[in-house]
């Protein structure tokens, strides 16, 4: 009992709540610019329409040298994680996002995502999304 303060520390956080800053770690990349941060956040067999993982690094750089300036916002997050694993889950949000070369916005666009992840090795990978325009 007396060791259990000191041991609370070392814990790994539950599963929703590494998901949760998986989710926030993608959104912090894409904002930021940092290829490398969404790289590590998609699964090795992860795909995006017709785009393999691979397609979509390829895509990343060059929408982040189009639009230097950028923000992205994940609204509405809903956590739906396998109740008998607890390493595949299903997450569904909002994504507002605008980039330009400028503080002012010169593209601006939401989407409703649907998306799988999956836990692997400790850390949550994205394995597919879904994606269309809010107005569609």
């Amino acid at each position: 009992m007396a060791l259990q303060p000191l041991l609370t520390g070392c814990e790994t956080p539950p599963p929703e709540a590494a998901l949760r800053e998986a989710i926030t770690e993608l959104e912090n990349g894409l904002e930021g610019g940092d290829v490398g941060a969404v790289m590590d956040r998609l699964a090795a067999n992860f795909h995006y329409r017709d785009m393999d993982r691979k397609a979509v690094g390829r895509r990343l750089v060059g929408v982040f040298l189009r639009y230097p300036e950028r923000q992205v916002n994940f609204l509405n997050v809903q956590v739906s994680l396998d109740p008998v694993t607890l390493r595949d889950a299903e997450v569904t949000f909002n994504a507002l996002v605008w980039g330009g070369r400028a503080t002012l916005p010169e593209d601006a666009d939401s989407f409703r995502v649907r998306s799988r992840w999956r836990e692997d090795g400790g850390d949550w990978v994205l394995v597919e999304l879904e994606a269309r325009g809010l107005g569609e």
